[in-house]
């Protein structure tokens, strides 16, 4: 039986330390290069400033390595330029929106989706997370008809408490998204973050069905798939079952080294999946 899900993994050409759960850091020529000896279908892009990427110059690539890009990762944007669409400052806020709308025109010409993670920011107290929900869906709307003329795909991941207390859990985000009428938004779902934050992660991945447009693969411990807690065989089949046919990206720790974890995470995939 072919397999359905495209293997990924997360690049960048940011200068990043063994803290950041981007294994593959370097000049892109290589960094395709090896995605493709790899074993890899595409890469999830995870860039700074989008508005300045060359396109023309990821369109060679693609073309010359056969590997496409898949996602546009934008945690940058917060941890390094410190955007986020619930700033208690408005210009920062626009600003945010505006350099989303780079990172869709970005993403239009591979098909890629563009994940909303860490620039939703946090709300400094539990009581004051209702306020920032809104403002985080006022900020949004906009986005999602950019989005959607550009054929490109939103998608938004619950994540951790250690790194925000809104939105982190998958109920409670698939609630948030039919509540604010941001339908054009769907779930990019990190198992790491599941196994944390949900009960089940696999009836999370079954409550999710329909609804995830992209999945992140990191073991409880944030590293490669079968170093930690997470139930891997458990995983693999409930996105058979609920069948998922997207992306399904290594964003994990560079342990022991970039490569070997990324060695060890297509092993896994082939595992699962088959080559």
């Amino acid at each position: 039986m072919p397999r359905t899900v495209i293997y990924s993994i997360a690049v960048t050409t940011e200068k990043l330390g063994d803290g950041a759960p981007v294994p593959l850091h370097g000049e892109l020529e290589e960094l395709f290069k090896t995605v493709s000896e790899l074993g890899f279908d595409a890469v999830e892009y995870h860039v700074r400033n989008p508005e300045k990427a060359d396109i023309a110059a990821l369109q060679g690539l693609v073309k010359k390595y056969g590997v496409g890009i898949c996602g546009i990762g934008t945690g940058f944007e917060y941890s390094m330029n410190g955007n986020s669409f619930t700033s208690p400052d408005q210009s920062i806020r626009e600003r945010t929106v505006e350099k989303y709308r780079s990172f869709i025109d970005l993403a239009a010409p591979f098909g890629a989706s563009v994940f909303i993670g860490l620039c939703r920011g946090t709300a400094p107290t539990f009581r004051e997370i209702p306020h920032y929900l809104e403002l985080l869906a006022e900020m949004l709307r906009p986005l999602v008809p950019y989005a959607r003329e550009k054929h490109v795909l939103l998608v938004l991941e619950p994540i951790a408490f250690y790194m925000t207390n809104l939105l982190n859990k998958v109920v409670e985000t698939i609630d948030y998204i039919a509540l604010y009428g941001l339908d054009g938004i769907q779930l990019l779902l990190d198992t790491h973050h599941m196994y944390i934050e949900d009960p089940s992660v696999v009836n999370a991945f079954r409550q999710a069905a329909g609804r995830i447009g992209h999945i992140h693969i990191s073991d409880s411990d944030r590293r490669y798939p079968g170093s930690g807690l997470v139930d891997y065989t458990a995983v693999a089949k409930v996105l058979n079952d609920i069948g998922y046919t997207g992306p399904v990206s290594v964003e994990i720790l560079p342990y022991p080294s970039g490569i070997e974890a990324a060695r060890y995470s297509i092993a896994w995939m082939r595992s699962m999946w088959g080559k």
